[in-house]
């Protein structure tokens, strides 16, 4: 085996080759990349950690042919500390049983393993497969991922359901993630071929590496689906295609609809930045969720008060709009509430209120531009206890 790559195009492929790498590793190969070059393909660069994915393949100059295990980390290392841009060369040494790795001055005999023990890569039978603008979905999971559930406590909310939804006539793909505390909905157009696919949950991990490899892209991303699998492909700038294969969940989503089709009647009308502001001095104060933030409404006046028997107290105002004709008093974990606000672009947002003790459904007021994406959250309130 010898080839000729870029450092550049190299460190890029052997980044995301490390996302799916684990530090420690039960199985030693698990720790290693397949490289195989061939003439035809140019270079293919596999990782695993047999629930995850990554194959990049990159144009290169291949003399000849062959394929080799190699340390993930140490090669990723020496490739980001070579000169950018500089040619490195990659030869397999038969006097030395290595593989050498030079660029400029410098040389290194790499120690490698056969690629006959590295995991084999079952075809995963994909039924489903649509394209989506990289842009739109970027935002639609990165939106949706709010309200994720953050520890594995509950494994099936350990990341975001996304299925096809008939919206009034209209197709839509949604993104769905819910803490039980909190829903985040994110809806976009679907493609016609989302109408035969099953619900899916894909896993926290999965959310977090796509969000990466998608960074930045302008192109079309292709899913594909199977009973058991997920995979994202797309093309870069650097002429890398990158194909990231994931294992879903297996598990049942919730039924969430039921909890943001309610019919609360008290609208909150206020500007976006300055209730975000507000509430983000106010919770300064509140140290957990025993503590929490308490909104007082009335016609055109919204109070947040916080308070801490440790640290003390806050509170500040704002001017806002209030459909209902009594004054109302609600309090909600801070945390959930800011994170969920930080996700709304507009200049307004609306809040649908009923009761201190009942779900609150949270919206962008419509902008002059037409999005592309739709989104609503919902929050739980804490129940507000009268001694």
């Amino acid at each position: 085996m010898k080839f000729i790559v870029n450092q550049k195009i190299l460190e890029k492929a052997l980044a995301h080759a490390n996302l799916v790498i684990e530090k420690k590793q039960a199985i030693p190969i698990l720790g290693y990349i397949l490289l195989e070059a061939s003439v035809d393909k140019g270079l293919v660069i596999t990782s695993t950690n047999m629930d995850m994915t990554i194959v990049d393949s990159l144009k290169c100059n291949v003399i000849s042919s062959g394929k080799y295990c190699l340390p993930a980390g140490l090669l990723y290392d020496i490739t980001r500390k070579m000169k950018p841009g500089i040619d490195i060369t990659f030869e397999y040494l038969s006097e030395n049983n290595s593989v050498q790795m030079a660029s400029d001055r410098a040389s290194f005999s790499i120690h490698y393993m056969e690629s006959d023990g590295f995991p084999p890569i079952a075809e995963a039978g994909y039924k489903i497969s649509f394209l989506m603008d990289a842009k739109i979905l970027k935002e639609a999971i990165d939106i949706a991922k709010v309200a994720m559930l953050q520890d594995g406590s509950r494994f099936h909310l350990n990341g975001i359901h996304i299925h096809y939804e008939n919206d009034f006539g209209s197709s839509k793909i949604r993104f769905v993630a819910t803490d039980l505390f909190r829903i985040s909905c994110v809806s976009t157009h679907a493609p016609s071929e989302v109408q035969a696919m099953d619900p899916i949950i894909i896993s926290k991990r999965t959310v977090t590496e796509v969000l990466k490899l998608i960074e930045g892209s302008e192109e079309k991303t292709k899913i594909s689906v199977s009973e058991n699998r997920i995979s994202f492909s797309l093309s870069s700038s650097d002429d890398i295609k990158t194909e990231f294969s994931s294992r879903l969940i297996n598990g049942t989503f919730p039924e969430y609809r039921t909890a943001l089709d309610v019919s609360n009647d008290k609208v909150l009308i206020a500007n976006t930045s300055d209730f975000i502001e507000a509430l983000d001095r106010v919770s300064t104060v509140v140290v957990d969720s025993t503590s929490p933030i308490k909104l007082a409404l009335t016609k055109d006046k919204l109070v947040l008060s916080g308070i801490s028997p440790e640290l003390g107290s806050a509170t500040e105002e704002i001017e806002i709009t209030f459909s209902a004709l009594e004054p109302l008093e609600i309090c909600f974990n801070s945390k959930y509430l800011l994170e969920v606000l930080k996700e709304i672009e507009t200049p307004q947002v609306k809040l649908l209120l009923a009761e201190s003790n009942s779900s609150t459904i949270i919206e962008p007021v419509d902008s002059e531009s037409l999005r592309e994406i739709n989104m609503i959250f919902a929050v739980m309130p804490i129940e507000i206890v009268k001694s």
